[in-house]
């Protein structure tokens, strides 16, 4: 099969079988597009919920998974990093074509959806970081706690060279640690798809050539109840309240917000879009 044709025969078959997460019936004029980026241990299949509500508002909504993450797991190896999750969510953006995105990132993916903005800020519209890192150029995952020394984020990097050596995964993931509730109806939906992590792309640094988000419009949704252990996130919002570009929102939910209050996120998500 010529390669034109096999490309429209598997575009086809994508659509057919709706994988690209656009609703059914005619779009209204002011429907926008939205890419939602999972955080660590996740899959697309975390926006389930929202997707399904923007979708149902006549919304064109993407949710890839990373590289080596939730049903992509069988693609996990040590030398998975953050270039290549920022590389994962580029392609989404350039292969079909997408315009005036507007970018959500979970957790993790705050560093992805940076990176994603430095190299294709011509293609978003809004920035919205869902309780995630808000990098500096030449920040990890690690390092990039805001409210932590020097000293902190080099014996952070040194635990998890021991605990991961040579490029490990991450695991120990539970919902009740992403903030859900054990009697949740959703717990156990969420422990049975949670997956490894690769340690890689937490110690690997964003690098900037077109400083990162600057120039799009961004928003900060903190979720605080309960917040997040350990991660600093506070330390990120805090950076969103003083800058006087950002917008910033709190949702008192747990930190799968998407999961616990997927109502709250597509509407927060549309009011960010409709600020730009």
């Amino acid at each position: 099969m010529p390669t034109a044709t096999r490309r429209a025969f598997v575009g086809a078959a994508i659509a057919a079988a709706g994988l690209q997460g656009a609703g059914a019936h005619e779009r209204p004029e002011d429907s926008v597009l939205f890419v939602l980026v999972h955080g660590t241990g996740h899959g697309g299949w975390c926006w389930k919920f929202v997707r399904d509500i923007l979708n149902e508002q006549g919304h064109r909504v993407y949710t890839p998974t990373l590289t080596g993450c939730g049903e992509r797991s069988h693609l996990l190896h040590p030398d998975i990093g953050l270039e290549l999750h920022i590389q994962d969510i580029v392609n989404v953006l350039e292969w079909e074509e997408l315009e005036n995105v507007v970018l959500v990132g979970h957790s993790y993916a705050g560093l992805v959806i940076s990176g994603v903005a430095d190299r294709a800020k011509d293609r978003l519209r809004h920035l919205v970081y869902l309780d995630a890192i808000v990098p500096g150029d030449g920040d990890s995952l690690l390092s990039a706690r805001r409210d932590a020394s020097a000293e902190e984020v080099a014996a952070n990097k040194e635990i998890w060279g021991r605990i991961a050596p040579d490029g490990e995964y991450v695991m120990g993931f539970s919902a009740t640690m992403f903030g859900i509730p054990p009697e949740s109806s959703n717990a156990a939906w969420v422990e049975r798809r949670l997956t490894p992590h690769p340690i890689k792309s937490w110690l690997d640094p964003v690098k900037f050539e077109n400083g990162g988000e600057e120039g799009v419009p961004c928003t900060f949704i903190e979720c605080t109840e309960p917040a997040m252990p350990g991660a600093g996130l506070s330390a990120h919002a805090q950076h969103a309240k003083d800058h006087p570009g950002w917008r910033y929102v709190e949702l008192k939910t747990g930190h799968d917000a998407m999961v616990t209050e997927p109502q709250a996120c597509a509407d927060l998500f549309l009011a960010a879009a409709r600020s730009s």
